[in-house]
């Protein structure tokens, strides 16, 4: 059975938003797990060194599924960033790649995070937030030069919204992870951006499908409202109904005449000549 494209279209539409809530219900039920499943289940998932008995090595995938359970605030703000970023980059990358460059972010973040823990003294990390920031790199790469509305607040490059955390994980990597010993993982983070950036320039640039990515369009609802224009009051009106082009139409009237005469005009053409002469004349 053949499908048009349209419906096509919608299906993957579909299945794209269906991956994105799959990713954000198993966090969700992991975090649910992990409120219950104690330190034990804690030290067998998370990726920890090894002081505190690891790293085991499916750690470097399973970490980005668990939270910190002390403020849930780390799992919503990191499944905001999966939902958003996810649904602007699935229809551009397939399913398939969408996954690589999650799983991709997620491991290069944590070998990152295992070699800076030598020196920063850290013992364990969980969350999804190397994979977030490996969608923002390539989102930031992709979309660089389309407009994106922060917080639906801010309007900026997609790639300065790259730059912004480049800097804040490379800052955080230094002045807090390494010299202050603070937990936060802020070397995963960059680890994330690197493997968003390897997967870019390995994987998608080597086959971006039909062309480079097209613009990208915020949702309807995601854009501010635009402000209602103010109403100007002119001297003189033209009475042209809006689904008409003057221009066009009289452009048309004139081959006709050219062609057959003034003769062949019906009382409507020779109407529109008559308001488009007295436009010219009012301007």
């Amino acid at each position: 059975m053949l499908y048009d494209r349209p419906y096509m279209q919608q299906n993957q539409n579909t299945r794209s938003r269906n991956l994105v809530l799959g990713i954000i219900i198993f966090n969700v039920v992991v975090y649910a797990i992990q409120l219950t499943g104690g330190e034990g289940f804690f030290r067998f998932f998370a990726l920890t060194s090894g002081d505190f008995g690891g790293p085991h090595i499916w750690s470097f995938l399973t970490y980005s599924f668990l939270h910190s359970t002390q403020s849930i605030f780390h799992l919503v703000g990191n499944m905001i960033g999966v939902f958003f970023l996810g649904r602007a980059l699935l229809p551009e990358l397939g399913e398939k790649r969408f996954v690589q460059l999650y799983l991709g972010s997620t491991i290069v973040g944590g070998l990152l995070w295992y070699i800076i823990s030598f020196a920063s003294g850290t013992g364990a990390v969980v969350g999804a937030s190397g994979a977030v920031f490996g969608l923002i790199t390539c989102f930031g790469l992709m979309y660089a030069e389309n407009d994106i509305y922060f917080m639906m607040v801010i309007r900026m490059k997609a790639k300065v919204l790259l730059y912004i955390s480049l800097g804040i994980a490379a800052f955080g990597l230094i002045f807090f992870e390494l010299l202050n010993g603070h937990s936060t993982a802020h070397s995963a983070h960059l680890g994330g951006m690197l493997g968003g950036f390897l997967f870019y320039k390995l994987i998608y640039l080597r086959n971006p499908g039909p062309g480079k990515a097209e613009a990208f369009k915020m949702p309807d609802w995601f854009k501010p409202k635009p402000k209602k224009p103010t109403t100007k009051t002119f001297p003189y009106k033209v009475n042209i109904s809006p689904p008409r082009d003057l221009k066009k139409e009289v452009d048309r009237i004139l081959d006709k005449i050219n062609s057959q005469g003034f003769g062949a005009l019906t009382d409507s053409e020779k109407k529109i000549l008559d308001e488009a002469g007295d436009l010219l004349k009012k301007r």
